[in-house]
């Protein structure tokens, strides 16, 4: 009576199955960022529906100049508040980087608008535009 290799595979196979649970495939790790600096423009992304997209754009709060709230299409979420990062950190009045995390539940095509303008005029210096596609 040989037990030991049935038991040896049957051990081998629950171990695969345990370590095989927790892993995902490169595609399921990958984070989909759009880039813009100051003068704004024009991007079309693509990304499984669910998955978070990372709006990302140069930003000079310094010189009175902002993005502005987001426009977005409905079923488009902007996920937490986006945020701010120093392009040089301790350096006064530098740039640097202002992000917004969006997501769509279902399958379609969407848009973010933003404008780069201070808030007392009424016209902008650059606008970005992003056309999102879940599928």
């Amino acid at each position: 009576m040989k037990k030991s290799p049935l038991i040896f595979m049957t051990a081998a196979v629950l171990l695969g199955c345990i370590f095989g649970a927790g892993c995902i495939s490169y595609e399921e790790m990958y984070e989909y960022e759009v880039t813009f600096d100051y003068s704004g423009g024009e991007e079309s992304v693509s990304a499984k529906t669910g998955e978070i997209v990372t709006i990302t754009t140069q930003t000079n709060p310094s010189t009175g100049y902002s993005w502005t709230e987001p426009v977005v299409s409905e079923g488009l979420q902007i996920v937490g508040e986006g945020g701010y990062t120093d392009a040089e950190p301790g350096l006064v009045g530098a740039g640097g980087y202002h992000y917004w995390n969006v997501v769509a539940e279902n399958p379609g095509t969407y848009t973010f608008t933003t404008e780069y303008k201070r808030p007392w005029e009424n016209e902008s210096i650059s606008t970005i535009t992003v056309t999102l596609n879940f599928r």
